[in-house]
């Protein structure tokens, strides 16, 4: 039996930086249980190394926690979309001010996702992420 994942035909990968690695591997399943390739970054300076290195390529998705250690989500989200490898962003954070950051014009292509959250959740953010650049 396998698991079931999304109908995309081709992997797609996801950059994800999250500095609590509960939250990190329990996001990673959830990417990969949607049929994406992840690579993890466990704080914002990891993330930006990433973002950094060209033989990592293009970016499908970044997710990222509003509030790290050394860069914050919204460092991250500035350097992905500088640099051109993303487009489409999801924003997790526990933190009340976090759906006001992400609404400013640099973050265009990206949801808010407020901690704790379900699959269900995660998957209505992107799905909804992806709706939204397709009808752009």
């Amino acid at each position: 039996m396998t698991l079931k994942t999304s109908s995309k035909t081709k992997s797609q990968k996801a950059l994800l930086a999250e500095d609590d690695s509960l939250i990190r591997e329990l996001v990673a399943h959830y990417l990969k249980k949607l049929g994406y390739e992840v690579v993890e970054a466990e704080n914002g300076a990891i993330a930006l190394e990433i973002l950094r290195d060209k033989t990592k390529g293009f970016f499908d998705l970044v997710v990222t926690d509003l509030l790290m250690p050394k860069a914050n989500g919204e460092t991250v989200i500035k350097q992905a979309k500088a640099r051109g490898i993303c487009e489409k962003f999801i924003v997790m954070s526990g933190n009340p001010i976090g759906p006001r950051e992400v609404q400013k014009p640099s973050c265009q292509g990206s949801r808010y996702l407020e901690k704790p959250f379900t699959f269900r959740d995660f998957e209505s953010k992107l799905h909804a992420l992806e709706k939204e650049l397709v009808a752009h």
